[in-house]
């Protein structure tokens, strides 16, 4: 499965949605920490873009999730390694690569760094700073469902310190902000 294909299948299923921006979100944050550890960055990117690709039909049914994305990617012939981060990232598979514990550890900061972005005046990343992730970070009310520690545990699970993860997800979001609806606000 290569990324058009990839792209197809999972805007065919999420449309122009919310999700569907999600998993563009994942997906340059999983190539941006590719690129940081030397590793293929068009597989990573793949996990990233297609990990909920059954969300939508399993949001009522979580239980369902990423079980029901892993057989829809295994008829699609995806790479063993992408269906198992799939699986990893909503606790159905054991995370024993690094590309599975990176998704498990995009899938929230990702949520969480558009949340930080849409209270800003300019609604965009553009002007987004670490210093104020991490202030939101502190606020348990701010984003309540976000696992913090689930992002934290990018330096447990990467070895990355949270400062440098954030400052990655965050250039990388930031490098497709149109895309992700997170421009400059309208007038």
């Amino acid at each position: 499965m290569n990324r058009d294909e990839a792209y197809n299948l999972v805007f065919d299923r999420l449309g122009d949605s919310p999700t569907m921006a999600h998993c563009l979100a994942c997906e340059a944050c999983m190539r941006a920490l590719a690129d940081r550890f030397g590793e293929d960055a068009a597989m990573w990117g793949l996990s990233g873009l297609v990990h909920d690709i059954d969300l939508d039909e399993c949001h009522s049914d979580m239980e369902r999730h990423a079980l029901v994305g892993a057989e829809i990617l295994n008829s699609h012939g995806a790479d063993d390694a992408v269906v198992q981060a799939v699986l990893g990232h909503n606790n159905k598979a054991e995370r024993t690569s690094r590309m599975a514990k990176a998704l498990w550890v995009v899938d929230p900061t990702t949520g969480f760094i558009t949340a930080a972005a849409l209270i800003r005046p300019s609604r965009s990343t553009s002007d987004l700073t670490i210093k104020s992730i991490k202030k939101r970070m502190k606020d348990k009310r701010f984003a309540a469902a976000v696992n913090r520690d689930q992002i934290r545990a990018c330096e447990k699970e990467l070895g990355i310190e949270l400062n440098e993860f954030l400052q990655i997800c965050l250039q990388a979001m930031d490098g497709i902000r149109d895309q992700l609806k997170l421009g400059i606000a309208q007038e």
